[in-house]
């Protein structure tokens, strides 16, 4: 069955002095289906990537995330998107910037970012307006002026597919098999990644 997958990917492309992270979303009846895709997705690093985590995803806060064929006409008319969400922040006396990393199903955007700003990384992670003024809150680079780094509707970084989002209570939970979504963390190289199809 054709599940979509949020895979964390690390590598060392030439010239870097440690490993470098990636997130990819794909579309697979497997997981070890998506080797050319993701080596399409990064190709500084073809075949030398890993994969540290990885998860099919097929609901998040109450709802289903269902899979359709892009330009087929879906039958729920529904404003709700999947937002991917890379929180970033840092604690004093680490020389490390952390990222937690979300999938929140919202209306909008800045209702996705709502959503975030209550998670307890970013509470966590986002000093106090008394701190100094080279404290660096948690944030997000370049892009938003808010306090995360990435945010993304995941539906943008698909092709071929387009994503149903409906209320697990609506379509109730007799109509589906509601199960937690399978996840895997831990170093999972290529070469063992294809012994699992």
């Amino acid at each position: 069955m054709l599940t979509l997958y949020m895979v964390q990917l690390g590598a060392r492309p030439k010239g870097r002095l440690i490993e470098q992270h990636d997130i990819f979303f794909g579309v697979a009846n497997h997981v070890s289906e998506l080797v050319e895709d993701i080596n399409q997705h990064w190709p500084e690093v073809k075949n030398k990537w890993h994969i540290d985590s990885y998860r099919a995803v097929t609901k998040v806060d109450g709802y289903a995330i269902k899979l359709v064929e892009s330009g087929k006409q879906v039958s729920k008319d529904t404003d709700l998107k999947l937002f991917f969400i890379n929180l970033g922040g840092y604690q004093q006396g680490s020389f490390e910037e952390f990222h937690y990393k979300l999938l929140i199903v919202a209306a909008s955007q800045a209702q996705a970012i709502k959503q975030a700003k209550q998670s307890e990384f970013y509470k966590q992670f986002t000093f106090k307006d008394d701190a100094s003024p080279f404290d660096a809150a948690s944030h997000i680079d370049d892009k938003f002026e808010v306090d995360i780094d990435d945010i993304y509707n995941v539906n943008d970084l698909l092709s071929n597919v387009q994503l149903l989002i409906e209320s697990i209570a609506e379509i109730g939970e007799n109509d589906i098999e509601i199960g937690e979504d399978k996840e895997y963390v831990g170093y999972l190289s290529i070469k063992n990644l294809k012994k699992l199809s």
